[in-house]
């Protein structure tokens, strides 16, 4: 019988991520291998396959049809090799290996600290990486094996589980807040009001409410930012008024009187926050371990605040 061609199957997987994020150098920056490594691999490949799999210059990289094909298989490959994994971990009392994670700059740096360190030192056998991150990211397409984000899933092989709800009121500037020539009693009255929105997912609904009913509200953005750091500065220098998470970012400007709730008895839909992984890692070990630490950690910072 005659035998199949082979090939490296390290090689499929290399050229998958390749086709996945358009660039040789981003693919080899996330596979941790040097780039001659990446092309070295991918030129492998296309010699014990016969075929020609990509169109390389030196400012555009296409797949070609036979490649595309190619890619749907090495996609397939990458899912099983995950689940092998993830079989594998499952298998063991005690989590074992490295869990890449990336975690909004918005999540606070201390509390990713604390997360670390407390699922550090509860499995020793445990390896962590994580990234502060700017801008909404996706698990499989970035490398991670876990990422914390907002809002409703885009993608149905993803799994998020809710880590905490971010509690949010109204507030502004005191300075700001007397500038009104009566106190606000409801809603409406902010229509016309500059309003610092937080983006970390792009613009979101100003959603608030009093007992069972809720208002939208449209006021006009003056400035948006992805961290509420940012926005705190905003608002304190009086250039619109804004929803900032309860107690932990505004909790000695609240003492001082510098920051003042605003239509107290109006409460801003909380910010959801989940974690978010490959479906096929769903009996992860590793990935259960972190959720339970990072759910704890939250309530302990919430009784600390």
């Amino acid at each position: 019988m005659k035998s199949t061609p082979s090939f490296d199957l390290d090689a499929l997987l290399v050229f998958g991520k390749v086709v996945e994020v358009h660039s040789l150098s981003k693919a080899a920056a996330l596979l941790g291998m040097p780039k001659s490594t990446v092309s070295r691999k991918l030129s492998k490949l296309e010699a014990d396959l016969g075929i020609k799999l990509l169109r390389r210059n030196t400012h555009q990289l296409t797949v070609t049809d036979l490649g595309e094909q190619v890619h749907a298989h090495a996609l397939a490959v990458l899912h099983e090799a995950n689940a092998v994994r993830a079989l594998a971990e499952g298998s063991r009392q005690e989590p074992h290996g490295e869990l890449r994670v990336a975690i909004p700059v918005f999540v606070g740096i201390d509390y990713a600290s604390r997360v670390g360190a407390t699922f550090l030192r509860r499995y020793p056998h445990s390896r962590l990486d994580i990234r502060l991150v700017d801008n909404m990211v996706d698990p499989v397409r970035d490398g991670f094996d876990v990422v914390f984000g907002t809002g409703p899933l885009q993608d149905s092989t993803l799994i998020a589980r809710k880590v905490f709800d971010l509690d949010l009121f109204l507030c502004a500037s005191a300075d700001f807040a007397r500038a009104w020539t009566h106190p606000l009693t409801k809603p409406s009255e902010l229509a016309d009001v500059p309003f610092i929105d937080f983006g970390f997912c792009g613009p979101r609904r100003l959603v608030v409410r009093r007992g069972g009913r809720s208002i939208e509200l449209s006021p006009p953005v003056r400035a948006r930012a992805n961290n509420f750091q940012v926005c705190k500065q905003y608002i304190q220098q009086g250039l619109g008024f804004g929803a900032m998470p309860t107690q932990i970012i505004c909790t000695a400007e609240l003492r001082e009187g510098s920051m003042v709730p605003i239509l107290p008895d109006w409460t801003p839909e909380p910010l959801e926050v989940h974690m978010i992984y490959p479906h096929l890692l769903s009996f992860s070990t590793l990935i259960s371990a972190f959720y339970e630490t990072a759910c704890e950690v939250i309530v302990e910072n919430i009784a600390r605040a």
